[in-house]
């Protein structure tokens, strides 16, 4: 008998063929797929034996040992972290997958609460046995990936609200800082939803031009300041970098509010279209136009 799969040449060869060598031809075929996309050092794992099985099949595995193979792998997303560690989805292949069984997926990612968990794995089953029939692995990691960016976003507003307290410390100075920070470019929904969302726990004001080029203006306490800026690079962004700084010494706490020159309450996202000339407007007023033009890379 053959060993390797046999070519399909036609629709009369494809149903000839065993269903569990159909199968195998198909995750064969996505397993490729999947190598060539997360194919970075250390993403992709294949579990111990199988990788070695599956280069040696045409030429010298029995139909015997491929069809009690199972594929299993495990795709580790070293660009998303969450508490320091990076999450790693392990796949298995049934021998029905794809045309009668579902994709099983398990999610790793290690010092995260189980809460984090349920929501890392937030409709990925369902999402699995919808595709039955249809090659699921990739749709299945977007949804991981997406759901990762949602616990992000969560844990960094709990760390927001147990580590900063504005005004803690009766002895230390109090400062009003202003930093403007440049990003290749800000789409992102979940990413501006974020910026928002927590300049609003930290009394952060100030201006978000979204879009290409991305560029964020914000003024508040120091120590909110440098804990929010610190949140936003926990973000995965292509590129990003704080162009300007400075602060004010501000002699109480009660005193803090005179010495503000942005909106108070919260972050406000202007437009894309027209979003740096209005940016460069509201900065002018505020008598930050040295900050705004760092952004442009323009001193005066």
């Amino acid at each position: 008998m053959d060993a390797s799969l046999p070519e399909i040449t036609s629709q009369g060869d494809e149903t000839r063929q065993p269903s569990w060598k159909r199968n195998l031809g198909r995750q064969l075929a996505e397993v490729e797929a999947l190598k060539s996309i997360y194919g970075a050092d250390g993403e992709f794992e294949f579990d111990e034996g199988v990788d070695e099985i599956l280069k040696n099949h045409a030429e010298s595995v029995a139909d015997s040992i491929l069809g009690e193979l199972h594929i299993s792998f495990t795709i580790h997303l070293l660009a998303i972290k969450i508490g320091g560690s990076h999450i790693s989805a392990r796949f298995y292949m049934p021998r029905g997958y794809p045309e009668v069984e579902p994709l099983r997926v398990t999610i790793q990612c290690g010092g995260v609460s189980r809460y984090c968990y349920e929501m890392l794995e937030n409709g990925v089953r369902d999402v699995a046995l919808k595709l039955i029939g249809e090659e699921a692995g990739f749709q299945v990691l977007q949804l991981i990936q997406e759901n990762a960016e949602v616990v992000a976003d969560q844990i960094s507003q709990d760390l927001l609200k147990k580590e900063i307290v504005p005004g803690k410390s009766l002895n230390r100075p109090i400062y009003v800082k202003r930093v403007l920070i440049w990003f290749h470019h800000v789409k992102s929904v979940q990413k501006r939803k974020s910026i928002i969302e927590w300049s609003k726990d930290m009394t952060i004001g100030g201006f978000l031009k979204s879009g290409f080029p991305g560029i964020l203006l914000v003024e508040g306490e120091r120590s909110a300041i440098d804990a929010y800026v610190k949140q936003i690079q926990s973000l995965h962004w292509q590129a990003m970098c704080v162009r300007a700084e400075e602060e004010e010494e501000v002699q109480n706490s009660s005193e803090i509010e005179n010495f503000r020159c942005l909106p108070h309450a919260e972050v406000q996202e202007l437009e894309e279209l027209g979003g740096m000339s209005e940016l460069g407007r509201r900065s002018k007023e505020a008598n930050l136009e040295h900050l705004f033009l760092s952004s442009l890379k323009i001193s005066r």
